[in-house]
């Protein structure tokens, strides 16, 4: 680990709540890379969890900082290994001081360092023995005993001088500790302002390397679960794997926010969503679509004609009005003969009424939607797609402005967004065209997909408006393991979408979809469409209900 010291590049460090690890590590003896990546990744992450302040440098000096900053490691370390015990060997495994390294400063504090972490190290040198003493006795959420731990330890140690330049840890996991002194308080917010200006990067994302972490019930207070436990649900994709194609991205990443149910708080900027052009497929595919089902396709645009006709409608039972209502008047007559108390509202207005919505569907194209449905040839990505085009083509013969996105996900780092048409383009070749190359892939991050969509209609103008969703299954993702973690986020994304004016509609392809499903959209905002034929008979609905 001595070699790693000076290795420019190698050192990990914490930036305005951003973790900046390098691409690869070499192995150490041992000590593969794999797992110094993944140990320089929680160490970084439990800055971020544990250290919610930096400490005020005011007067002092190089040497209290540096061993300050190693108790500060070790209470970290600590609190992350009380939740995830399983860190404390992959940590333990990458120290190498020893008693007899004794020549520098450094020396000492990597002594130091083992001996808070490994309980099974062994050093009697009185400056170590006083280190061990004062943290076991120390209560490790207090932030203010490592200020008072390194003080105290700063001005008993009599060994070799302290130089600033070279006196480096040794553990090459660690960060530099910039993020203890730099006087900008830790927040998402501050992930927000600087996420939001970031370039495309890298991310590394790990799986599978400590204790399953038990969650309690919902309602229930749980304990809080620190941001390693999000980078510990990832699966490690390090290499060409992990960058991101930039080939077909038509927007600058766009940064949402996700709700943490387990934490009861929203994340600023925590999922980035980008942008890709469609690439065109087959457009023989939709026209046979089309020509397959014409009558169908008729018969929808006759009844949303008929859901909500055009023209002067006759608005009665007013109290005030343009017009007397003739036949309320004769009502009230004869009920004031008969003594019966008559109706006042015998007025009636005339209003003109125009079809006034924007639509935009939404469409999963997660992996699962490759798979046959049971019982018949085709897949779920074909039946979304003629479930797409017949409604796309009903909806453009009303007149209606409508868009038709698509989306997938990998991770909360990268949620692929496609726009196959949008409310200012026409529903020609190219669209279609687009449309016959939708492809399924990937998983189901709906959230955030929600809130761009939402950000589509909030460009609108109508008075009304509308957003489907057409789905296959319940939200999911690589990186959470929690089942109601993204059915919550969805929920919120859709609650967010209702105070903006949308109202979220989902039409689901899962026949076991309804308990989810309702949870997420409520519970007069869903349909289960088992088979393409069955829409025109479920699409009258929905329009009747938003148009009433």
């Amino acid at each position: 680990t001595r070699a790693y010291r000076n290795r420019e590049g190698y050192k990990p460090y914490v930036e305005d709540a951003l973790i900046h690890l390098p691409d690869a590590y070499q192995d150490i003896g041992a000590i593969s890379g794999l797992d110094l990546y993944r140990a320089a990744a929680a160490h970084a992450a439990a800055h971020l969890v544990h250290t919610q302040t930096p400490f005020p440098v005011g007067k002092l000096d190089n040497w209290q900082i540096a061993v300050i900053s190693a108790i500060e490691d070790a209470r970290v370390e600590a609190l992350s290994m009380r939740e995830f015990p399983g860190l404390k060997a992959l940590w333990s495994a990458q120290h190498d001081a020893t008693p007899g390294r004794n020549s520098t400063a450094a020396d000492y504090l990597d002594r130091l360092a083992r001996a808070l972490l490994d309980d099974n190290y062994r050093d009697e040198d009185p400056w170590i023995v006083e280190g061990r003493d004062l943290f076991s006795q120390a209560d490790p959420d207090s932030r203010q005993s490592a200020m008072e731990i390194g003080l105290q330890l700063a001005k008993s140690y009599r060994g070799p001088a302290y130089n600033v330049r070279t006196d480096l840890p040794g553990a090459p996991y660690r960060d530099d500790n910039r993020m203890l002194w730099e006087g900008v308080k830790y927040s998402f917010s501050n992930l927000s302002k600087k996420a939001k200006k970031q370039r495309l990067k890298k991310y590394a994302s790990f799986f599978g390397m400590t204790n399953d972490v038990a969650i309690e019930s919902e309602g229930k207070e749980t304990k809080e679960l620190s941001l390693i436990a999000a980078i510990f649900n990832f699966k490690l994709n390090v290499g060409a794997g992990s960058e991101i194609d930039t080939r077909d991205l038509i927007s600058e990443p766009y940064h949402y926010p996700e709700w943490d149910c387990l934490k009861q708080i929203e994340r600023e900027s925590w999922v980035t969503l980008r942008e890709k052009r469609p690439r065109p497929g087959n457009l023989a595919l939709i026209l046979e679509i089309i020509e397959r089902h014409k009558r169908l396709i008729a018969r929808m645009k006759y009844l949303l004609d008929a859901i909500q006709p055009e023209g002067v409608q006759r608005i009665r039972k007013l109290e005030d009005g343009d017009d007397l209502d003739i036949n309320a008047v004769i009502r009230a007559h004869i009920d004031f003969r008969l003594g019966i108390q008559p109706d006042n509202r015998i007025m009636m207005s005339s209003v003109k009424k125009t079809r006034d919505i924007s639509v935009l569907v939404l469409l999963d194209l997660s992996k699962s939607t490759t798979q046959r449905v049971p019982g018949q040839p085709h897949t779920i990505l074909e039946l979304t797609r003629e479930a797409c085009v017949l409604l796309a083509d009903a909806i453009q013969k009303v007149g209606d402005p409508f868009a038709i996105h698509g989306f997938c996900s990998d991770s909360r780092h990268h949620v692929e967004y496609h726009r196959f048409k949008d409310f200012d383009q026409s529903y020609d070749d190219d669209a279609k065209a687009r449309l016959a190359g939708m492809s399924g892939q990937l998983s189901t991050r709906m959230g955030a997909a929600i809130r761009h969509a939402t950000h589509y209609l909030d460009q609108q103008k109508s008075a009304k408006k509308l957003l489907l969703v057409i789905t296959d299954g319940e939200p999911s993702d690589v990186d959470v393991r929690e089942r109601k973690y993204l059915h919550l986020d969805a929920k919120k994304s859709v609650e967010e979408a209702a105070r903006s004016g949308v109202l979220t509609y989902c039409m689901s392809l899962d026949p076991g979809a309804d308990q989810y499903v309702s949870r997420i959209f409520g519970q007069r905002n869903f349909m289960v469409v088992d088979h393409v034929e069955r829409l025109p008979e479920k699409l009258p609905i929905l329009y009747a209900g938003l148009t009433r």
